[in-house]
C-alpha cells in the first residue's frame, strides 16, 4: 500500500515517486501522516522563533528610544501587548508559510508539511483559518495523541493533513498540478 504522499507525488496508486532530494532514511516515511512529537517540536521551534522576534522588537524599541529621546522615558510595550503581538505574528507567519510552501521553519526542520485533503497547498483563506485556530486553541494538537490518523482538532475541523515531506518542492508541483509553474 502506498502512502498519501507517495500517491500524490507519483500521480496515482501504485506509482511511487523516487525523489532523490529526500534523505535515504526518510524515504520510507515520506508522505505518511506526521505524529504528535514531530508536530509539537515543529510548533515549539516556530513559537520560539516568534518569541525571539518579539524580544528583538522590544529590544529595538528600547534602543531607538535611548538614541532618539535620551531624556524622555517612553514606556516600552507591556508584556501583555507583546503577547498579543506574538499571537498576531504567529498567526500571520503560519498563514503565509502554509499558504506558500505548506511548511513553516519548524516544519522544514522537522520535515513536515500541511496539505489539503487532495495534497495541495492551502489557500490563504484556509491557511489563515488554520493558523488562527492553532494559535487560539493550541491544545487541539493533543488530539493527535489519540487519533488513529494523527489528526489534531484543527485537522479534523478544517480537513487538513500534516505529512512527513522532506522534498524541496511543494506538493502541488510534485503531483503534477498544471496550475503551478515548474521552477527554473
Amino acid at each position: 500500500m502506498t502512502s498519501f504522499g507517495q500517491w500524490m507525488s507519483a500521480g496515482g496508486p501504485g506509482q511511487v515517486a523516487k525523489d532523490l532530494s529526500v534523505p535515504e532514511p526518510a524515504r520510507e516515511f515520506q508522505g505518511e501522516r506526521a505524529g504528535f512529537t514531530t508536530r509539537f517540536a515543529a510548533s515549539v521551534i516556530d513559537v520560539s522563533l516568534v518569541a525571539l522576534l518579539m524580544f528583538g522588537v522590544w529590544f529595538t524599541l528600547v534602543i531607538l528610544q535611548a538614541i532618539f529621546t535620551p531624556g524622555v522615558n517612553i514606556n516600552a510595550p507591556s508584556m501583555g501587548t507583546l503577547i498579543v503581538w506574538g499571537y498576531i505574528f504567529t498567526t500571520l507567519y503560519w498563514m503565509f508559510a502554509w499558504a506558500n510552501t505548506g511548511r513553516s521553519f519548524g516544519g522544514w526542520l522537522m520535515g513536515v508539511r500541511v496539505v489539503s485533503p487532495r495534497g495541495h497547498r492551502l489557500g490563504y483563506f484556509y491557511a489563515l483559518l488554520r493558523s488562527g485556530f492553532c494559535v487560539a486553541f493550541p491544545f487541539g494538537l493533543l488530539w493527535a495523541l489519540i487519533s488513529k490518523r494523527n489528526r489534531s482538532v484543527q485537522d479534523l475541523v478544517l480537513r487538513t493533513i500534516v505529512i512527513y515531506d522532506w522534498a524541496l518542492r511543494p506538493p502541488s508541483i510534485l503531483s503534477g498540478d498544471s496550475t503551478t509553474p515548474e521552477p527554473n
